[in-house]
């Protein structure tokens, strides 16, 4: 009996096809790379309540922190390619990390693929209120006018590339660089002045802001923040080519099969159309985002290609 080359094809791919259709058959788990209480791990927490239901299956959050994202991230790329295996990655992990550590234990780009994008989250430059500028321009002048008196404050390397980029879309400007173990003592230093500029997710400011105690200059997405829609974005500031966001997307171990892949997409994007969880998100000043595994694949490769870009104009060398 002859077999055509397509017949054949069908054949090798009938194992896949019936492993994605009997799949979950077991709890799954999902790595989120960072402490507990964060961002990241409070909308991972949030998906992974909501997915358990559609998908007939325990699924466990696991806190693997440590080295900037690194040790958890590395720990799934390791992972069996079987859907059982998750990443809550974000743009550290993710983008980041190739262009800044010399030996980082894995590839995002060869080891890890898209499963959905999640949330977005703003980030926002923010001053202290008694640094006495409004806009971006204002702060611009101070700066050129006082070269080397604005600190701008560092709690990894995330934070530290989105002024990097501002920098360097600004045409250059001398800040000084102040480097913190967390954002907590980096706002504690912005409200006492002793720093001058940072550029960090927006949740983290949204009291301070209604209080007056820290003045938001702009948002870095390309379109402006539901939760303050009278700040502009940096583009519209004057900072053309400007756009950055946080966000929290699921991912997977390279080789996972991509019909698995589409089938947790589907799963989520129906959970962010619950009302309890679009007010959860809101309230966390999360955007969700949703999408299939291909367009998740898509902005990563933008994302790398920013990263690299930012990592290159302000001259760091991995470390």
């Amino acid at each position: 009996m002859k077999f055509s080359r397509r017949t054949a094809l069908a054949a090798l791919a009938l194992p896949a096809v019936a492993k994605a259709q009997a799949w979950p058959a077991r709890p799954l788990r999902v790595v989120v790379p960072f402490a507990p209480g964060g961002a990241t791990d409070l909308i991972a927490r949030l998906v992974a309540e909501n997915l358990a239901r559609p998908l007939g299956q325990q699924v466990a959050v696991e806190n693997r922190a440590g080295a900037f994202g690194i040790l958890g991230a590395d720990a799934v790329a390791k992972a069996a390619p079987d859907g059982y295996t998750l990443l809550a990655g974000s743009p550290g992990p993710m983008a980041v990390n190739p262009f800044v550590y010399r030996n980082l234990p894995y590839s995002p780009e060869r080891d890890l693929v898209g499963v959905s994008m999640v949330a977005m989250i703003p980030y926002v430059m923010v001053v202290p209120a008694s640094l006495g500028v409004s806009t971006v321009q204002e702060l611009l002048a101070l700066a050129r006018s006082r070269p080397g008196s604005i600190n701008f404050a560092t709690s990894g390397m995330a934070s530290r590339l989105t002024v990097e980029m501002f920098r360097a879309l600004a045409g250059g400007v001398e800040m000084e660089m102040v480097q913190y173990r967390g954002g907590a003592p980096a706002r504690t230093d912005l409200l006492a002045g002793r720093i001058q500029l940072v550029i960090e997710q927006a949740p983290s400011f949204l009291e301070d802001f209604r209080e007056g105690r820290l003045r938001p200059l702009a948002v870095g997405g390309a379109r402006r923040f539901a939760l303050l829609p009278d700040v502009p974005t940096l583009q519209e500031a004057g900072i053309a080519g400007y756009e950055a966001a946080a966000w929290l997307g699921y991912a997977a171990p390279a080789g996972t099969p991509i019909e698995i892949r589409r089938r947790l997409a589907d799963e989520i994007d129906r959970l962010l159309q619950l009302p309890e969880v679009r007010d959860r998100l809101a309230a966390w000043g999360a955007e969700p985002v949703g999408g299939p595994p291909e367009e998740m694949d898509r902005l990563l490769t933008a994302e790398r290609a920013r990263w690299s870009d930012v990592v290159r104009r302000a001259g760091i060398e991995r470390e």
